[in-house]
């Protein structure tokens, strides 16, 4: 059961994208997720809307198999983070889902606080004028003392980190990304945060994954278990998208 663990799942777009498998994953959506699905102006941001869906269902049928994918219905909370509403199931479960170009991933897990996010790692992203906009001081002076392409990579592994971090604790961004700070060495990952932010450093893990070359993904747990939960990784069941 995930009440004890991250299940982890990750999924590359250009391993699995083929007709048949847009369709198989298109009727595990609802009508409403179909109809969002068709508002995205370019197929491919429409294709990877629909595996992400996809995964997701798949992934809570996979914790919970007595529930078809189909069956899953979702609501929105205060600050718009998805969660279940339906079907109740023997323990809650939680989950965070994110994709970008080419990549696909989500966690589910008992604990509520529990975030991850994928990113494509691109060299046009000019990565110290976008941290100086958005990051803490402390980030940006670490950028500026890395070269070329150790700057970029970092960029990547902070920007994953807090967009995990602010995604488990349900915030979207209204959390500004300024008001905490990631630390990140060979040794261990780690938060620090503003004065006026009200959370616990020593109550978070971290981990960095990079699915594929060119691209990061970060998971944040704030479960508080001792040592942090372990994490499962698990391939896409593209077997039970196509059944």
């Amino acid at each position: 059961m995930a009440d004890d663990r991250i299940e982890l799942f990750v999924g590359l777009i250009e391993t699995f994208d083929a007709p048949d498998t847009v369709d198989a994953c298109r009727r595990l959506l609802s009508v409403d997720e179909r109809a969002r699905a068709d508002r995205f102006m370019f197929e491919r941001h429409q294709r990877q809307y629909i595996f992400a869906h996809a995964m997701l269902r798949l992934a809570l049928s996979h914790v919970a198999p007595d529930v078809a994918p189909t069956d899953w219905s979702f609501a929105a909370g205060r600050y718009g983070r998805p969660f279940v509403a339906s079907p109740k199931t023997s323990s809650t479960l939680h989950f965070s889902l994110s994709h970008a170009d080419g990549c696909v991933a989500c966690v589910v897990s008992g604990h509520e606080t529990v975030g991850v996010d994928v990113e494509t790692v691109s060299s046009r992203v000019a990565p110290l004028s976008t941290a100086i906009r958005f990051f803490a001081p402390e980030e940006v002076e670490t950028l500026r003392g890395l070269p070329e392409p150790a700057a970029t990579e970092r960029f990547f592994d902070y920007w994953t980190l807090k967009e995990a971090y602010l995604k488990a604790r349900g915030f979207g961004l209204n959390l500004p990304l300024d008001a905490f700070a990631m630390q990140v060495s060979r040794e261990a990952i780690e938060i620090s945060f503003k004065p006026d932010i009200a959370d616990d450093p020593q109550g978070w893990r971290f981990q960095l994954i990079s699915p594929s070359p060119s691209h990061r993904l970060a998971i944040a747990d704030g479960s508080r278990a001792t040592g942090g939960l372990p994490i499962t990784r698990n391939a896409w069941p593209l077997q039970e998208a196509a059944e």
